[in-house]
């Protein structure tokens, strides 16, 4: 009859406060639906109130710019930087805004860069817009409270 060896049990690592301290210093900027002022709605209404018009694709590329700017913050105090969204992601949120009538197009196209691609339309704020504060905060949330 063969015996069966002990079984060893590995021990559970504790964590190690010792290389952040006990109180790594924070930023306090959050992002994507539960974030704070930097909100993708949040910060599109207020690219819109500066610019006046614009196309989705220059919110876009302004936020991407903006996320840049707050990662390189974030990864000198130690914290896990924000990802960039992807056009698809963002075009689909922007698509919110245009639902809930938060903006809307202007007569002023341009020709996109490939021929291959539609032109660009460009969006201005309406009245609604101006003064909405839950649509751009959380806009699937504001267009089905159900979800809530």
């Amino acid at each position: 009859m063969e015996q069966k060896k002990p079984r060893i049990k590995k021990a559970r690592k504790q964590p190690n406060n010792e290389k952040q301290g006990r109180d790594p210093p924070q930023m306090a900027v959050g992002w994507g639906r539960a974030g704070s002022l930097y909100r993708p709605g949040l910060f599109t209404k207020q690219y819109f109130v500066e610019h006046g018009e614009a196309c989705a694709a220059d919110v876009y590329y302004a936020l991407s710019r903006e996320i840049e700017r707050l990662n390189e913050g974030r990864i000198e105090i130690g914290e896990k930087p924000f990802q960039r969204p992807n056009y698809s992601s963002f075009s689909r949120y922007f698509h919110w805004f245009k639902l809930l009538g938060l903006v809307e197009p202007t007569d002023r196209r341009e020709p996109a860069i490939y021929a291959f691609l539609e032109e660009r339309v460009f969006y201005r704020l309406t009245g609604k817009g101006k003064v909405e504060v839950a649509g751009w905060a959380d806009p699937v949330r504001a267009a089905h409270p159900e979800f809530g």
